[in-house]
């Protein structure tokens, strides 16, 4: 007899945002000091790389270990020679793949040597991971026996910074091009209490307008990371088919809104942190994220965690 896949109730969102990601730890290691063990994981980005970590059972302190030994040889290098042979083939009138800025081979190396595939494969929990179809302009989810490193490379590809990844005859760019939130997957799985980490603000005080052309582009970066998470409630009206106006003030103060049948908790961080935070992976940065992490889903969880407990 074929066993059924176990109901999912409990599920963890994780968004992209890079060297950000380790913020998600933190976050990670208060939930495991509460004992809220999700049943489906979903992750863009960097959020999926967490996301897979997280279902390959690690806990908070391999993760954290995995992060402040994360360097730059490990995730990503310079690749000279990608952007000569582009050149050669355009003078020979070939037309090859353009001259990412970023060589990922290095990350599908300490992924490769990392995730136990098998165990990611599993269903406790589920991971699910998004990436964008580069030439048929949609996102796509993984799941189960389809996931690989390869989709986790894929997911993490920031067009133009790094090569799209082929699978299948498919290429795939960063999943968070067009969803840096995947809770759509944990919608549809019928999960009843979903908790959102988001590696950019909620909501955003106002600031000081950018001075320098650096700066406009970083806050230009973080606007979009910003409206991507501030979209959250948009999405979710549409997904849901229901005005859920009223749970805006609830979201934005309590970080959790209860829709009677679905409860959604938020952790954001309370400041941007600027577009070069998304390749910075200098160790004493991301200890001061992975505390932040920790001390905002220990203040901002209360009460959906009350809830969740109930």
């Amino acid at each position: 007899m074929i066993e059924s896949a176990p109901p999912i109730k409990r599920a963890l969102i994780l968004s992209g945002g890079g060297g950000r990601g380790a913020y998600q730890v933190g976050v990670w290691r208060r939930l495991q000091e509460i004992g809220w063990q999700p049943d489906m994981v979903c992750g863009t980005s960097i959020g999926s790389i967490n996301g897979a970590l997280i279902g390959s059972g690690w806990d908070a302190g391999q993760l954290e270990a995995f992060w402040t030994s994360l360097d730059r040889k490990r995730a990503f290098r310079v690749s000279l020679w990608r952007r000569i042979k582009y050149r050669i083939n355009r003078l020979l009138g070939r037309h090859p793949d353009f001259p990412a800025l970023l060589d990922n081979e290095p990350l599908r190396q300490t992924l490769s040597e990392a995730i136990d595939v098998g165990r990611l494969r599993d269903d406790q929990p589920t991971v699910t991971v998004a990436a964008t179809n580069v030439c048929r302009a949609r996102l796509e989810y993984f799941s189960g026996e389809q996931l690989s490193v390869d989709h986790l490379v894929a997911s993490c590809s920031i067009p133009v910074v790094f090569p799209w990844c082929e699978i299948d005859g498919e290429l795939y760019w960063d999943g968070g091009v067009m969803a840096n939130t995947p809770i759509f997957p944990a919608l549809d799985a019928g999960a009843t209490e979903i908790l959102v980490v988001l590696l950019a603000p909620l909501a955003g005080d106002p600031v000081a307008p950018p001075k320098t052309t650096g700066a406009a582009f970083s806050w230009a970066f973080d606007m979009i990371t910003i409206g991507s998470a501030g979209s959250l409630l948009q999405e979710l009206a549409s997904h849901l088919g229901r005005d859920i106006r009223a749970g805006r003030e609830s979201l934005a103060s309590q970080h959790f809104m209860d829709l009677g049948d679905i409860r959604i908790g938020v952790v954001a961080p309370k400041t941007a942190w600027g577009m070069d935070s998304i390749l910075d992976l200098d160790p004493q940065r991301i200890s001061a994220r992975i505390a932040a992490g920790y001390d905002d889903a220990t203040e901002q969880l209360t009460g959906f965690l009350q809830q969740s407990m109930a």
